[in-house]
C-alpha cells in the first residue's frame, strides 16, 4: 500500500475506533500484531471481547468494503485472535469478530458495524 493508502487506512481506523467508543466499546488495543497478521482493534463490548477488522473503500462501485475480506484474511484474523487469547490466557472469554465497514464515497464517510461478522447472514 502506498503512502496515500496508509494515510487513508489510518484515518479509517481512527474513525472506526471513535465510532466504536461512541457505541459503548472500550478499546483495549489497536493494531495488535501476531505471526498471522494484524487485528485493527481489540475491544470490550460489555463482557464480550471483540476483535475488530476495519475495511474501507473510496467508492462503492465494486460493492461495500466488507466484501474485501477474503477467506485467507478471515483465517488470519481468526488465527491472530486465537494467538491473542493464548498470549493473555483468555480461553474462557466470550468473544466475537466484528467488522467496521467504511465507505468514503461521501465527504464524511459512511460507517457500518457488522457484529459477529463471520457468522453474519451476509456471509462476510
Amino acid at each position: 500500500m502506498g503512502q496515500r493508502g496508509d494515510l487513508i487506512g489510518r484515518r479509517c481506523e481512527d474513525m472506526a475506533v471513535g465510532y466504536l467508543r461512541k457505541n459503548g466499546y472500550k478499546i483495549l488495543e489497536k493494531n495488535y500484531r501476531s505471526p498471522f497478521g494484524e487485528i485493527d482493534a481489540i475491544a470490550k463490548d460489555g463482557d464480550c471481547l471483540v476483535f475488530v477488522e476495519v475495511k474501507s473503500r473510496t467508492s462503492d462501485l465494486f460493492g461495500p468494503p466488507y466484501l474485501r475480506l477474503t477467506r485467507h484474511k478471515r483465517n488470519n484474523i481468526i488465527k491472530s485472535a486465537l494467538s491473542y487469547l493464548k498470549k493473555h490466557r483468555l480461553f474462557d472469554s466470550d468473544c466475537r469478530i466484528d467488522v467496521v465497514s467504511i465507505s468514503l464515497d461521501k465527504e464524511a464517510g459512511r460507517i457500518e458495524l457488522i457484529r459477529d461478522a463471520f457468522g453474519d447472514e451476509r456471509g462476510v
